[in-house]
């Protein structure tokens, strides 16, 4: 399944951004041409912002050797995921913060999880968590499978819409390893699923917004991704910044707001951001290769901050609560009325492995 790689060293320099730079990450797009499709590598093209994530867009692939007793297939998952999350810039200035995709195939994720693997065990799913998105009365919502249902009829839906298998690192065995790597090296709440999708779909996902920061790795197949700049929650105060674009609630495009346009190819890694809008689909200029004709199959694996409540924005809120304070800003204005960047930052996840300190203050380590 997958491939170990040589150990390797790293040597990071920590970046100084300053807030005003931050700010800007989120400005329009910095575009190259690859294969007749336009691609974004990074979600800025401020030079400050390009030195600060090139880095982190550097991660390598190679792996540490497995530990004793460690399965083999999930040696480089541990190694890349805690490379990802302990680099300095990562932390500091990336998590939570800026969307970006990683210049680096990591090569054991080609071929990681394929179609073959989907046939096997989307079956040991219960049909509640294996479902494709349905237009019902003017919104959009996932329409989960029956009871009993096949390989068969998931091969069938997915000609014409995207089928996700909703929290199957928790319920497939070939994944538990990759989730696990990802909960060991983050420290937090995570969850890992499964999308599927043929080629010549013109809307793969609609345009919304999730609730989780999540790490995307393409296993087989091309998918076209846009990542937009988050819309100032203070336009739609009624709405969740992290819900958006589903059910009734229709995202508009934005082109002036679009940080990222790129083509995932088997081995790439994309990170994005809670609350960052995103669109995909399958209906990429023709390309005479194997893996043209194959359904795209990507992994995402989310950091879950928000559904547990583990932000800034949280921790000041339940404090504010305690205290018998209001929640408003000290003008009686919502948060929601914060400007972008100011309200990205107070949004932003806690630290990873900020829920471990007390285990490992307590074991003296």
């Amino acid at each position: 399944m997958l491939l170990i790689a040589a150990s390797a060293t790293l040597h990071f320099t920590r970046p100084v951004i300053p807030p005003a730079t931050r700010a800007a990450a989120l400005a329009g797009p910095s575009r190259s041409r690859r294969g007749g499709c336009e691609m974004v590598t990074v979600a800025a093209s401020l030079d400050a912002t390009e030195a600060a994530l090139s880095s982190i867009r550097a991660a390598p692939a190679e792996s540490s050797a497995p530990a004793p007793h460690e399965p083999l297939a999930s040696a480089p998952w541990r190694h890349a995921f805690s490379t990802l999350v302990s680099h300095r810039a990562f932390v500091s200035d990336g998590f939570g913060e800026v969307a970006f995709k990683l210049e680096e195939h990591w090569e054991f994720a080609v071929g990681a999880f394929t179609m073959e693997d989907v046939a096997r065990d989307v079956t040991l799913l219960p049909p509640q968590f294996v479902a494709s998105g349905m237009r019902h009365q003017g919104g959009v919502y996932n329409q989960p499978f029956a009871a009993g249902f096949s390989f068969a009829d998931v091969d069938t839906r997915m000609d014409s819409a995207t089928v996700v298998m909703l929290n199957a690192g928790f319920l497939v065995p070939k994944l538990a390893s990759i989730s696990l790597a990802m909960l060991e090296a983050t420290g937090l709440p995570i969850w890992l699923n499964v999308y599927l999708s043929k080629p010549g779909l013109a809307t793969s996902t609609q345009l919304h917004t999730d609730a989780q920061d999540v790490v995307l790795v393409q296993c087989t197949g091309r998918k076209r991704w846009r990542v937009y700049r988050p819309p100032p929650p203070g336009k739609t105060p009624s709405l969740d910044p992290f819900a958006r674009g589903k059910g009734t609630d229709h995202m508009e495009f934005v082109e002036e707001d679009l940080l990222i346009d790129t083509v995932m190819e088997p081995g790439q890694v994309l990170y994005i951001p809670a609350g960052y809008p995103h669109t995909t689909d399958t209906l990429l200029e023709p390309v005479e290769d194997e893996v043209a004709s194959q359904p795209s199959v990507h992994l995402t694996v989310g950091v879950d901050s928000h559904i547990w409540s583990l932000s800034y924005a949280h921790l000041r809120q339940h404090a504010l609560t305690r205290a018998g304070q209001p929640a408003a800003l000290s003008d009686g204005a919502p948060v929601s009325a914060l400007p972008l960047p100011q309200w990205l930052r107070l949004h932003a996840p806690l630290p990873f492995g900020f829920l471990s300190a007390r285990h490992l203050a307590a074991g003296g380590g």
